[in-house]
Protein backbone atom coordinates (compact mmCIF):
# COMPACT_ATOMS: atom_id res chain seq x y z
CA UNK A 1 0.00 0.00 0.00
CA UNK A 2 1.12 3.41 -0.80
CA UNK A 3 -0.10 6.30 0.88
CA UNK A 4 -0.12 9.88 1.07
CA UNK A 5 -0.30 12.30 3.75
CA UNK A 6 -0.52 16.01 4.71
CA UNK A 7 -0.56 17.11 8.51
CA UNK A 8 -0.52 20.08 10.45
CA UNK A 9 -0.23 21.04 13.94
CA UNK A 10 -1.31 24.86 14.91
CA UNK A 11 -1.58 26.50 18.87
CA UNK A 12 -5.24 28.33 17.94
CA UNK A 13 -5.84 31.75 18.34
CA UNK A 14 -6.22 31.61 22.38
CA UNK A 15 -3.24 29.09 23.60
CA UNK A 16 0.02 30.78 23.81
CA UNK A 17 1.83 27.46 23.00
CA UNK A 18 0.91 24.33 21.40
CA UNK A 19 1.20 21.22 23.34
CA UNK A 20 0.44 18.67 20.63
CA UNK A 21 2.59 16.61 18.77
CA UNK A 22 2.34 14.81 15.49
CA UNK A 23 4.75 12.33 13.87
CA UNK A 24 5.56 8.92 12.69
CA UNK A 25 6.68 7.74 9.31
CA UNK A 26 4.53 8.33 6.56
CA UNK A 27 6.88 5.77 4.45
CA UNK A 28 6.50 3.21 7.08
CA UNK A 29 2.71 3.86 7.07
CA UNK A 30 2.88 5.27 10.99
CA UNK A 31 1.46 8.07 11.70
CA UNK A 32 0.77 9.15 15.81
CA UNK A 33 -0.54 12.59 17.20
CA UNK A 34 -0.36 13.67 21.05
CA UNK A 35 -2.40 15.93 22.27
CA UNK A 36 -0.55 17.09 26.08
CA UNK A 37 -1.55 18.56 29.49
CA UNK A 38 -0.36 19.84 31.77
CA UNK A 39 1.23 22.90 33.86
CA UNK A 40 4.05 24.94 31.92
CA UNK A 41 5.39 23.28 29.92
CA UNK A 42 4.52 19.60 30.63
CA UNK A 43 1.75 19.04 28.47
CA UNK A 44 4.53 19.93 25.54
CA UNK A 45 6.91 17.53 27.03
CA UNK A 46 4.04 14.69 27.36
CA UNK A 47 2.83 14.60 23.90
CA UNK A 48 6.48 14.86 22.18
CA UNK A 49 7.94 12.12 24.59
CA UNK A 50 4.96 9.89 23.47
CA UNK A 51 5.52 11.20 19.41
CA UNK A 52 8.92 10.50 19.82
CA UNK A 53 8.82 6.80 22.00
CA UNK A 54 6.30 5.05 20.01
CA UNK A 55 7.92 6.12 16.49
CA UNK A 56 11.37 4.50 17.84
CA UNK A 57 9.50 1.51 18.77
CA UNK A 58 7.09 0.78 15.49
CA UNK A 59 9.55 2.15 12.88
CA UNK A 60 12.43 0.88 14.11
CA UNK A 61 13.01 -2.70 12.27
CA UNK A 62 9.69 -2.35 10.52
CA UNK A 63 9.37 -3.25 6.92
CA UNK A 64 6.69 -2.61 4.14
CA UNK A 65 5.50 -6.18 4.84
CA UNK A 66 4.96 -6.44 8.58
CA UNK A 67 2.40 -4.64 10.61
CA UNK A 68 2.84 -4.37 14.52
CA UNK A 69 0.26 -7.11 16.02
CA UNK A 70 -1.65 -5.96 18.78
CA UNK A 71 0.31 -7.33 21.66
CA UNK A 72 3.63 -5.21 20.62
CA UNK A 73 1.38 -2.37 19.93
CA UNK A 74 -0.16 -2.30 23.16
CA UNK A 75 3.46 -2.90 24.82
CA UNK A 76 4.24 0.19 22.99
CA UNK A 77 1.77 2.37 24.54
CA UNK A 78 2.02 1.17 28.32
CA UNK A 79 5.78 1.82 28.01
CA UNK A 80 5.13 5.23 26.93
CA UNK A 81 2.83 5.37 29.88
CA UNK A 82 5.42 4.30 32.56
CA UNK A 83 8.11 7.29 31.05
CA UNK A 84 5.94 9.41 31.40
CA UNK A 85 4.85 8.50 34.85
CA UNK A 86 8.76 8.58 35.55
CA UNK A 87 9.91 11.79 34.01
CA UNK A 88 7.21 13.46 36.09
CA UNK A 89 8.13 11.81 39.28
CA UNK A 90 11.62 12.90 38.76
CA UNK A 91 10.78 16.52 37.62
CA UNK A 92 8.50 18.68 40.08
CA UNK A 93 7.33 20.72 36.96
CA UNK A 94 6.49 17.76 35.17
CA UNK A 95 4.02 16.75 37.67
CA UNK A 96 0.09 15.85 36.31
CA UNK A 97 1.56 15.92 32.94
CA UNK A 98 -0.43 13.39 30.57
CA UNK A 99 -1.22 13.41 26.77
CA UNK A 100 -4.08 11.48 24.84
CA UNK A 101 -3.01 9.26 21.53
CA UNK A 102 -4.34 8.53 18.59
CA UNK A 103 -2.10 6.36 16.03
CA UNK A 104 -2.54 4.66 13.09
CA UNK A 105 -0.24 1.78 10.83
CA UNK A 106 -1.53 1.07 7.18
CA UNK A 107 -0.08 -2.45 5.88
CA UNK A 108 -1.40 -4.29 2.98
CA UNK A 109 -4.99 -3.51 2.87
CA UNK A 110 -5.58 -2.73 6.95
CA UNK A 111 -5.17 -0.48 9.41
CA UNK A 112 -4.35 -1.45 13.18
CA UNK A 113 -5.18 1.75 14.78
CA UNK A 114 -5.01 2.48 18.90
CA UNK A 115 -5.97 5.38 21.08
CA UNK A 116 -5.85 6.56 24.68
CA UNK A 117 -8.26 9.80 25.53
CA UNK A 118 -10.40 11.60 23.11
CA UNK A 119 -7.96 12.37 20.16
CA UNK A 120 -10.02 10.68 17.02
CA UNK A 121 -9.93 8.59 13.83
CA UNK A 122 -12.50 9.11 11.52
CA UNK A 123 -12.99 7.04 8.02
CA UNK A 124 -14.42 9.05 4.80
CA UNK A 125 -16.27 5.46 2.95
CA UNK A 126 -18.37 6.22 0.07
CA UNK A 127 -19.75 9.94 1.76
CA UNK A 128 -20.11 8.18 4.98
CA UNK A 129 -17.86 10.52 7.69
CA UNK A 130 -17.43 7.65 10.91
CA UNK A 131 -15.86 8.08 13.60
CA UNK A 132 -13.52 4.94 14.61
CA UNK A 133 -12.35 5.85 18.05
CA UNK A 134 -14.84 6.14 21.19
CA UNK A 135 -13.43 8.72 23.48
CA UNK A 136 -12.39 8.14 26.78
CA UNK A 137 -14.16 10.87 28.36
CA UNK A 138 -16.61 11.21 31.66
CA UNK A 139 -19.73 12.15 29.34
CA UNK A 140 -18.86 9.08 26.51
CA UNK A 141 -18.38 6.51 29.76
CA UNK A 142 -21.72 7.88 31.21
CA UNK A 143 -23.33 7.41 28.20
CA UNK A 144 -21.42 3.62 27.26
CA UNK A 145 -23.42 2.75 30.84
CA UNK A 146 -26.92 3.92 29.38
CA UNK A 147 -27.08 7.12 32.10
CA UNK A 148 -27.91 9.40 29.02
CA UNK A 149 -28.93 8.36 25.46
CA UNK A 150 -26.92 10.76 23.87
CA UNK A 151 -24.37 13.56 24.00
CA UNK A 152 -26.96 15.90 23.38
CA UNK A 153 -28.81 14.63 26.58
CA UNK A 154 -25.79 14.53 28.80
CA UNK A 155 -24.51 17.93 27.58
CA UNK A 156 -28.08 19.02 28.55
CA UNK A 157 -28.06 17.96 31.61
CA UNK A 158 -24.81 19.40 32.37
CA UNK A 159 -22.09 17.03 32.35
CA UNK A 160 -18.75 18.64 30.93
CA UNK A 161 -17.42 16.86 27.60
CA UNK A 162 -13.56 17.95 28.51
CA UNK A 163 -13.20 15.50 31.03
CA UNK A 164 -10.95 12.40 30.69
CA UNK A 165 -11.38 9.18 31.86
CA UNK A 166 -8.15 7.74 30.53
CA UNK A 167 -5.02 9.13 29.25
CA UNK A 168 -1.38 8.43 29.17
CA UNK A 169 0.46 9.70 32.30
CA UNK A 170 -2.87 9.42 34.27
CA UNK A 171 -2.81 5.70 35.51
CA UNK A 172 -0.16 3.20 36.81
CA UNK A 173 -1.93 0.67 34.24
CA UNK A 174 -3.19 2.35 31.01
CA UNK A 175 -5.38 0.26 29.33
CA UNK A 176 -5.77 1.30 25.47
CA UNK A 177 -8.59 0.60 22.51
CA UNK A 178 -6.54 -0.86 19.62
CA UNK A 179 -9.07 -2.38 16.43
CA UNK A 180 -7.73 -3.42 12.86
CA UNK A 181 -10.10 -2.67 9.90
CA UNK A 182 -9.72 -3.15 5.65
CA UNK A 183 -8.71 -0.59 3.91
CA UNK A 184 -10.54 0.26 0.51
CA UNK A 185 -10.00 2.19 -2.66
CA UNK A 186 -11.12 5.77 -2.32
CA UNK A 187 -11.20 5.80 1.63
CA UNK A 188 -9.44 8.70 3.51
CA UNK A 189 -8.74 9.10 7.54
CA UNK A 190 -8.76 11.59 9.50
CA UNK A 191 -6.75 11.84 12.76
CA UNK A 192 -7.46 14.84 15.13
CA UNK A 193 -7.05 16.11 18.29
CA UNK A 194 -10.10 17.94 20.02
CA UNK A 195 -9.32 21.55 18.76
CA UNK A 196 -10.53 20.25 15.89
CA UNK A 197 -13.57 18.24 16.76
CA UNK A 198 -14.23 20.92 19.44
CA UNK A 199 -14.80 23.80 17.12
CA UNK A 200 -15.75 21.76 13.46
CA UNK A 201 -18.55 19.49 13.35
CA UNK A 202 -18.51 16.10 11.40
CA UNK A 203 -20.61 17.27 8.69
CA UNK A 204 -18.06 20.80 8.40
CA UNK A 205 -15.11 18.53 8.59
CA UNK A 206 -16.79 15.71 5.86
CA UNK A 207 -17.67 18.67 3.62
CA UNK A 208 -14.04 20.24 3.38
CA UNK A 209 -13.03 16.12 3.01
CA UNK A 210 -14.89 16.07 -0.22
CA UNK A 211 -13.83 19.04 -1.99
CA UNK A 212 -12.30 18.04 -5.11
CA UNK A 213 -10.65 21.74 -5.94
CA UNK A 214 -8.78 20.83 -2.59
CA UNK A 215 -5.48 18.82 -2.18
CA UNK A 216 -4.97 16.87 0.81
CA UNK A 217 -2.72 19.72 1.78
CA UNK A 218 -5.05 22.13 1.18
CA UNK A 219 -7.80 20.09 3.02
CA UNK A 220 -5.73 20.07 6.24
CA UNK A 221 -5.08 23.78 5.94
CA UNK A 222 -8.75 24.36 5.51
CA UNK A 223 -9.51 21.99 8.54
CA UNK A 224 -7.42 23.76 10.57
CA UNK A 225 -8.05 27.28 9.29
CA UNK A 226 -11.45 26.74 9.48
CA UNK A 227 -10.93 25.96 13.50
CA UNK A 228 -9.36 28.91 14.35
CA UNK A 229 -12.19 31.02 12.31
CA UNK A 230 -14.72 29.39 14.60
CA UNK A 231 -12.36 30.57 17.75
CA UNK A 232 -9.59 28.24 17.84
CA UNK A 233 -9.83 27.95 21.61
CA UNK A 234 -7.52 25.15 21.85
CA UNK A 235 -4.30 23.45 19.86
CA UNK A 236 -5.56 21.78 16.56
CA UNK A 237 -3.46 18.77 15.29
CA UNK A 238 -4.97 17.34 11.80
CA UNK A 239 -3.41 14.35 9.86
CA UNK A 240 -5.45 13.34 6.76
CA UNK A 241 -4.64 9.89 5.06
CA UNK A 242 -5.33 8.43 1.37
CA UNK A 243 -4.21 5.19 1.06
CA UNK A 244 -3.69 3.71 -2.68
CA UNK A 245 -4.41 0.21 -2.61
CA UNK A 246 -1.59 -2.15 -5.06
CA UNK A 247 -3.73 -3.52 -8.37
CA UNK A 248 -1.24 -6.44 -8.30
CA UNK A 249 -3.45 -9.84 -7.85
Amino acid sequence: MIIEVAMRTDKGMVREQNEDAIGGDPDLGVLILADGMGGANAGEVASELAVDLLSSQLIVGRTSETMPDELSMRVSIETVNQAILELAEQVPEYQGMGTTLVMGVFDQNSIRYAHVGDSRLYRLRQGRMEQLTIDHTLIQEMINLGDFANLEEAMMAGVPTNVLSRALGSQTEIVSDIAESEVEQGDLYLFCSDGLTGMVTDDEMQSILENKNLDLEQQVNELVDFACRCGGVDNISVIVVRPQLSTEQ
